[in-house]
This record gives structure tokens, C-alpha cells and sequence, in this order.
């Protein structure tokens, strides 16, 4: 919801980040999302998707990082990259960071979002045509089906996407996993942006959980994004062979990259699978020291 002066992002029904606006952008609807861009003081360039915060200027940087870093550095050789989701460029930009990577398929239902990106923030977008790159505006649920159907094979597969809300709901199915799979064989890895465990430890858990029925290894790791809700978001790293949380150790790849990077590095990301005690035991199934359940969805408040 916005005034002319503030734009509030809903984190739960009772609480919500407030960005005082310096100036609009852009404000519209898609057919799939609606879409604002504004300019905030202390964040930046704000972009939001259905009214979620989706990209900042102060902490982007924080979330693509940790989500596409961890992955393709404990892979041994990732060749080809699938982005789910991710028009906004940022994990695109992070992924082909990696000399390793020779090409990088991104998958975006909303063209709106490439093109937003492309005008208000080019820091993101500026791997977008990059010849090792594919930007496909289409639906990355029926990409999936098509190319696992059809033997394609990626090294890693990322998903960035907005929360299980809208059309992004069969981004986070055990449907849509299996697909996954299937694409990346015995030796790929997996990670889905798995949400805020503070405030929605149920999705972390529910794909944790949904991973684990799948792949042999299932590991949970955590980052700073200062606008998401908590400010501590979650990633889940799956995989038939490799386990994440081994194949992070400080090596010439990490040294080579750290230098290019803002927020990640190769003691952070070891330190990143250290889980609280109530996380811990929300994957585990235990009762006890979890946070309040939060159930609300966002898109049913009225604010």
C-alpha cells in the first residue's frame, strides 16, 4: 500500500516496513503482478512485486550473492546454470561471475520485470546480454517440465523467486522439485530461495522438508537481505551426491571471486549453514523453542 510520501510493505498483518518516498516511478499492473518502483531514502532504488519488496539498491547485492555463490562454488565444474524466476538480472549477474559457466538460461514470466530492471537498475541488469546468457520471458514451471522431458541437463538450477503467493505458488511444489531433478541428474544442485524464518519459519520447513523427500543431501543456509521480512532470509541447497555444506571450504575459486563481491565470502558462506536452535529443530520436526507460527498471507492484508 502507498501515500504519496511512504510505501508500505507488508511483513506480516501486524507489522510492515515503511520506505519514505522520494520519488515514484513507475507504478502498474501485468498480468501477472503488480509492479512499483520508487526511490527510498536509505534503500535506494526499490523495486516490489505484488506489493512485497523485491530488489533494493542497499541490500540486492546481500540475496543474489548467497543464493547463486554457495551453490556454483560447491559444484566442481558448472557448466550450465537455469535461473527460475530472476528478471531482475542480479542472480544472472552473480552466476556468470563464475568463468566455469558457459551458458546461463534465465526464465521469467513477467517481461515487465526485465524491463524495469533493465531502465532502474542496470548494476542488476547488465549480465542480461551477456552471449553466454538466455533470457526467456515464459513460464518457468512448464520450462522445467519441457527440457527434464525432453534430457536436457543443467549443472545448477536457482530458483528466485517471489514468495509461494500468485503465480509463483508452483515454484515451490514437490511437481515442480521432481522436474528439477530430473534436470540436474546425480551431480547437479538445487536451490530455491526458501523464505523468512522469522516470520515464516512453515515455508522454510515446507521446502526443507519437500527437498528431503527427493534429494540425498538437504542443507539449510542463511543471509542478511536488511528489507526482506526479519532481515534474515533462507536458501535450501539440495543435491543427490554433493553435500553443500562440505563443498564450501576456502579454495582458489572462493579467493578469486572475493574480491568482486560485496557481501559473500568464503568464511561467511561456511558460517552461513550455523542454524539457530529454533530452526534447527523446526527441520527436525521437534517441538519446543520455535518462534509464534505465523500463517498470514500477505496478500489478504488490508493495510
Amino acid at each position: 500500500m502507498t501515500d504519496t510520501k511512504r510505501y508500505f510493505d507488508p511483513w506480516t498483518k501486524h507489522t510492515h516496513l515503511t520506505f519514505t518516498v522520494k520519488q515514484f516511478y513507475e507504478s502498474f499492473e501485468t498480468p501477472y503482478q503488480t509492479i512499483d518502483v520508487f526511490e527510498a531514502e536509505d534503500f535506494g532504488t526499490v523495486l516490489a512485486l505484488g506489493g512485497v519488496t523485491n530488489v533494493t539498491d542497499r541490500d540486492e547485492s546481500g540475496y543474489h550473492e548467497m543464493l547463486t555463490h554457495v551453490p556454483l562454488l560447491a559444484h566442481p565444474n558448472p557448466k550450465r546454470v537455469l535461473i527460475i524466476g530472476g528478471g531482475d538480472g542480479g542472480t544472472l549477474r552473480e552466476v556468470l561471475r563464475h568463468p566455469e559457466v558457459a551458458r546461463a538460461v534465465l526464465v521469467d514470466i513477467d517481461g515487465e520485470v526485465i524491463r524495469v530492471a533493465r531502465q532502474y537498475f542496470p548494476q542488476c541488469a547488465v549480465a542480461l546480454d551477456d552471449p553466454r546468457a538466455e533470457v526467456i520471458v515464459g513460464d518457468g514451471l512448464a520450462y522445467v517440465e519441457v527440457a527434464a522431458a525432453q534430457g536436457e541437463h543443467f549443472d545448477v538450477i536457482l530458483v528466485d523467486s517471489t514468495d509461494p503467493v500468485d503465480a509463483a505458488v508452483e515454484l515451490f511444489t514437490e511437481t515442480f522439485y521432481r522436474h528439477c531433478a530430473k534436470l540436474l541428474g546425480d551431480h547437479g544442485i538445487l536451490v530455491p530461495q526458501s523464505d523468512s524464518p522469522t516470520f515464516y519459519l512453515s515455508r522454510v520447513t515446507d521446502v526443507y522438508r519437500k527437498l528431503s523427500g527427493i534429494f540425498r543431501h538437504t542443507s539449510l543456509y542463511m543471509g542478511q537481505v536488511t528489507a526482506y521480512p526479519g532481515g534474515v532470509w533462507a536458501y535450501t541447497a539440495a543435491s543427490q551426491t554433493i553435500d553443500v555444506r562440505l563443498n564450501t571450504q576456502r579454495n582458489d575459486r572462493i579467493a578469486r571471486l572475493e574480491p568482486q563481491l560485496r557481501y559473500a565470502n568464503g568464511d561467511f558462506i561456511q558460517a552461513a549453514f550455523a542454524l539457530p536452535t529454533y530452526v534447527k529443530r523446526a527441520l527436525a520436526g521437534e517441538p519446543g523453542l520455535n518462534l509464534p507460527a505465523l500463517g498470514d498471507d500477505p496478500t489478504e492484508f488490508d493495510v
